[in-house]
């Protein structure tokens, strides 16, 4: 076979299979009938039972949760932001497992924000440490928000999540709160490589 054809790789199936995935989505329709519009999130102490019951990463639980959830990230994101309308402070602050959590500001939009989220390391050795923030943003309020990984920088024991809300936070958040809860980014959406392998020349 040359390297042009392309050999047609089977779809695994059975009707084993295809009874769990029916059953998995008459659960799914069941618990929306119930819940409605409202998100229901089950407390710590279930996901910690759960995560030693069904042997599965807390953060695996959490997603296959969010993904049934009333407006489950179905929402369209635009590819930039709207016109600015404001700048709205948060500076909410605390400090876990030898990292320093602050979300500083949000950045108001028509019908969006951007949500800013600063994270430092302040244990021993923060030289040798690389940070590998797998979070996402959920937010508690009157509103119901839906939250998208928006981007990240930074190196070693410092970086910077953004998260993307729909729609926008209120210009008082008094009522609203914040929590960072485990969550893959990579099981969310996928990111495709680009691999720079080839030599370049400058003349």
């Amino acid at each position: 076979m040359g390297w042009s054809e392309l050999r047609e790789i089977p779809n695994e199936y059975s009707d084993e299979v295809q009874q769990i995935d029916e059953q998995l989505l008459k659960m799914v329709t069941a618990r929306k009938n119930i819940t409605g519009t409202t998100q229901y999130q089950p407390p710590k102490d279930v996901i910690d039972k759960w995560v030693k019951l069904l042997d599965m990463k807390e953060e695996d639980i959490r997603y296959v949760l969010r993904s049934v959830q009333p407006m489950p990230q179905r929402h369209y994101f635009p590819r930039e932001p709207l016109q600015l309308k404001s700048v709205v402070p948060i500076m909410k602050k605390t400090i876990k497992d030898s990292c320093e959590y602050m979300i500083t500001h949000s950045m108001q939009y028509e019908g969006e924000s951007l949500v800013y989220v600063e994270i430092q390391y302040k244990g021993n050795n923060a030289e040798r440490i690389q940070m590998v923030p797998h979070l996402a943003l959920e937010i508690i309020g009157a509103q119901i928000h839906t939250t998208m990984r928006h981007g990240s920088r930074g190196g070693g024991g410092e970086t910077q999540l953004t998260f993307r809300v729909i729609p926008a936070l209120p210009s008082s958040l008094e009522n609203v709160r914040f929590s960072l809860i485990p969550s893959i980014p990579e099981l969310e959406y996928k990111v495709e490589e680009v691999f720079l392998d080839k030599q370049v020349d400058f003349d």
